[in-house]
């Protein structure tokens, strides 16, 4: 369930399960709930376990206390899959679940990734009591990023803010990319700003330092063999004092996913099944897919032996790094012909 529903409901009692990508909307959520229920108190209604550190009978013991001077108390449960992996969860664990007093509101913070296989998770689906953080709309984002540029005494235009929407990769391009980052970036700019609105110049400015824009957008200039376009990005991780080694290794990966589909995709397995075998996510997957066709196995495989002695001459070469790594780049994004290597 979409966690808005939170901030809907008048009335708050009972278990959730909050999960999802957005770690910074999970802490709004506490911090909402805490405010409404237990401020003032929290010295007596607020209780916080680790997962790898709580039991069973820890959490019913805690939520079968009677709030002090105070009509709800609030039990949270953070690490839920380390909780799940460190205790056999029994029946009548699930049957408390469904029976807590409604002076207790339990929290159980997924801060990793939730199976949605699992019977916890399911057990939480079955009655709405699961509250998905998932990626903002591109409304809600928009709303996002001028509500906290006023919070932190700026304006943004429209035209500004769908810019550093865009420039961000938040939606389209970086699965990675949370509203934490999103935030950090926010605060660059608003140390870069000298004036109370923020101009586009402002936001230029900060996002030519963001370093895993840059790498997001060299890997996929590699994928779609623009040559010109990689050797771009690749100075400009460079003039972010980003290390050969690091990138070297990125390279590594790269060929290694596109030559691990390739094998997988022509077994009899399904999508998850592959995504899960290559151990990428989703959105990454579908990059690979889109894009296999621009690389046959041979190519990858006689690459795959040019980046051993690429290796080799890092390690142990006079040769500058930055030619090394850079004629690797031309001959990956060209149809380089591998039968006259030395």
């Amino acid at each position: 369930m979409n966690y808005k529903k939170i901030y809907k409901d008048k009335e708050h009692s009972g278990a959730y399960l909050f999960y999802g990508k957005e770690k910074y909307l999970i802490e709004n959520a506490v911090i909402y709930l805490i405010n409404k229920y237990v401020k003032g108190t929290e010295a007596f209604n607020y209780t916080k376990f680790k997962g790898s550190e709580v039991k069973p009978e820890d959490i019913i013991s805690a939520c079968e206390t009677y709030p002090v001077m105070n009509e709800k108390k609030i039990v949270i449960v953070r690490d839920v899959c380390d909780f799940l992996s460190e205790n056999n969860i029994k029946n009548s664990f699930y049957d408390f679940l469904d029976n807590i007093s409604d002076f207790v509101i339990l929290i159980f913070w997924d801060t990793a990734n939730i199976k949605k296989t699992t019977k916890f998770y399911k057990e939480f689906k079955k009655k709405d009591r699961d509250m998905e953080f998932g990626k903002l709309s591109q409304v809600d984002l928009n709303n996002f990023v001028k509500g906290y540029f006023i919070r932190k005494g700026k304006e943004i235009g429209p035209s500004e803010t769908s810019f550093f929407i865009a420039e961000s990769a938040y939606n389209s391009k970086n699965e990675d990319m949370s509203l934490l980052d999103l935030k950090t970036e926010m605060d660059k700019i608003v140390s870069l700003s000298g004036e109370k609105r923020i101009k586009r110049d402002d936001i230029e400015k900060s996002i030519t330092e963001n370093i895993d824009s840059n790498i997001f957008k060299f890997l996929d200039a590699m994928m779609n063999r623009n040559s010109e376009r990689a050797i771009i990005e690749l100075n400009n991780l460079y003039k972010l004092n980003e290390p050969s080694l690091k990138i070297f290794t990125m390279i590594i990966r790269q060929v290694k996913n596109f030559l691990s589909y390739k094998i997988l995709s022509v077994k009899k397995m399904s999508q998850s099944e592959i995504i899960r075998k290559m151990d990428v996510k989703k959105y990454e997957y579908g990059k690979i897919q889109s894009t296999h066709r621009n690389f046959t196995k041979e190519f990858l495989t006689n690459f795959y032996e040019e980046l051993i002695d690429a290796d080799q001459m890092l390690k142990t070469s006079s040769i500058d790094e930055k030619i090394i790594m850079e004629t690797l780049v031309i001959k990956y994004c060209n149809d380089f012909n591998f039968s006259h290597r030395c």
